[in-house]
């Protein structure tokens, strides 16, 4: 019988690569895609005489098993479970019916969305426990692949149970490279706990990417402040240690040499923020960790996207228009002998369409209103539980949601519209439930109290995508176009038998002053 069933991770070492038998290890992955393909290498590295079995719910095994060739156990088992919590409840019955799990290595991928109920998540710690005993007594491993969205509150109950599970790690998606966050793993050559990895893919599956070793650089400008001159409204250099500079590009020119330094760039309008975030992700690949870099909200421009495009791309920190000099000059104190940590991928094209995936807006179709927010629900890159705001509209007796519908103004990319059985369905990418209310009032033209009578709103991803499912067994009015449409056109939206409606036609009135 195998004591220990290796993951197949190339250059990583045995503390963190061997699964002890008996044990209970869990692997949450960001993308189905990487869930996939490391399963497949677990089954790859596994002996001829290894026992193993693998278990998939929501998918196909055979996509995973696909490509194998002669390379990993004999024979292989493969199960499949429908994508429904109760039939992971019935996992342990139904296994002792299938095959003799006595000794074997188990290996289950499902997608996270099967925890995610608020019922299903109160249940995990006893199926837990139960399969931690059940495994016990069948001297077998079982290691749990989940994936997809819905990892922030399940990270944060399996965080719990360090007691049940041998092992517990996030593989996450970083553009150019994945990072393996280990919050612990127990197997016979120990216990290790808060490591962090960066591994790479390739043909032959993952590998641990050996980092270059950086000489630590001088700090010898951590002193200097190099600013555009209006982030101090007018006012001239503070002290000595300042340097003013009459544009962002000349600022951005002067920092190319700095090393700790911190550069302060001011932001006024909102078709320069990709601009000045293209200017930040080259000075922060450039420069390294050690480098500051600030941004300053001058008017009213930054969405919440843009504000996390630009902490994504390198920037230490992002101060609002509404912020005061007095309280700015604060939190620029606040970030001296800070070192930048989070990775920075090294093409930043991806990053953009990753943070600003949807690319559409307007009125479409309640099929693809479904599927677009289905596929951004899953984005890995964005943050759980704040891809945006989808509201339910019941508009008030005797007004149709068709015709509500014409009074909407859309003009942000990412913000979709359809009516389904009568109910108008507006999803608000990006937007806080906070600002609700007032993004609501930007988009009607007429007060939305008076225009409908009720609303309902979903702003957890969890809670979005059982909404989505509903919606599409609505029926969607026939009228309702396929492509988006355009704001200057919906107001022109009528059925196809209707009349073509009458132009108006601009006339001059005389004006008369009186004497």
């Amino acid at each position: 019988m195998t004591s220990s069933f290796p993951l197949g991770i190339r250059l990583l070492w045995d503390e963190l690569q061997l699964m002890q038998a008996p044990g209970l290890y869990w692997v949450h992955a960001d993308r189905q895609a990487d869930a996939t393909s490391l399963c497949r290498q677990v089954i790859g590295c596994q002996s001829a005489e290894t026992r193993a079995a693998l278990i998939c719910a929501g998918s196909s095994p055979a996509e995973i098993v696909e490509g194998l060739g002669d390379v990993g156990p004999q024979a292989l088992p493969l199960f499949s479970l429908p994508e429904d919590g109760r039939a992971l409840m019935q996992l342990r019955e139904d296994l002792m019916r299938g095959l003799k799990p006595r000794g074997r290595l188990l290996l289950l991928c499902a997608p996270a969305r099967l925890w995610q109920d608020d019922v299903e998540r109160k249940r995990l710690h006893g199926w837990l426990s139960g399969m931690k005993r059940w495994l016990g007594k069948q001297g077998c491993t079982l290691l749990i692949v989940s994936h997809g969205s819905g990892s922030g509150s399940l990270d944060t109950a399996l965080l719990t149970e360090y007691g049940t599970l041998s092992g517990l790690v996030r593989l996450r998606w970083q553009q150019d490279q994945h990072a393996y966050e280990v919050a612990f793993w127990c197997n016979q050559g120990g216990v290790s706990a808060n490591q962090k990895l960066a591994l790479t893919p390739d043909g032959l599956g993952w590998q641990v990417r050996e980092e270059d070793r950086q000489q630590p650089q001088p700090r010898n400008d951590e002193h200097l402040i190099l600013c555009q001159k209006k982030v101090l409204e007018g006012g001239v250099a503070l002290t000595d240690h300042w340097r003013l500079f009459d544009s962002n590009e000349a600022l951005a020119e002067a920092g190319q040499e700095a090393q700790a330094a911190t550069l302060v760039f001011s932001l006024q309008y909102s078709q320069n923020i990709e601009e000045l975030t293209r200017k930040i992700h080259g000075l922060r690949r450039r420069c390294g960790k050690g480098l500051k870099l600030v941004v300053r909200e001058m008017a009213v421009s930054l969405r919440q996207a843009d504000e996390r495009m630009l902490l994504a791309c390198g920037a230490n920190l992002v101060v609002s228009h509404h912020v005061p000099l007095s309280r700015f000059l604060t939190q620029l104190e606040g970030i001296q002998g800070q070192d930048f940590v989070r990775h920075v991928p090294s093409d930043m094209d991806p990053l953009l369409n990753a943070l600003k995936p949807l690319r559409l807006k307007g009125v479409i179709r309640h099929e693809r209103f479904c599927a677009a927010l289905t596929e951004l629900m899953a984005h890995p890159l964005l943050p759980e539980d704040g891809k945006g705001v989808l509201v339910a509209l019941q508009p008030e007796p005797g007004l149709m949601a068709v015709q509500a519908l014409t009074l909407c103004r859309i003009n942000r990319d990412g913000d979709l519209a359809t009516v389904a059985d009568d109910c108008l369905f507006l999803f608000l990418f990006s937007c806080v439930i906070n600002d609700l209310d007032l993004a609501l009032n930007h988009v009607f033209r007429l007060p939305v109290d008076g225009l409908f009578r009720q609303r309902k709103v979903w702003h957890q991803d969890g809670h979005i995508l059982d909404q989505l499912q509903k919606i599409r067994r609505q029926q969607a009015p026939e009228w309702l176009p396929a492509q988006v449409v355009d704001e200057s056109d919906v107001g022109q939206l009528v059925t196809p038998d209707a009349p073509a409606r009458r132009q108006p036609q601009a006339i001059r009135l005389p004006v008369f002053r009186e004497e």
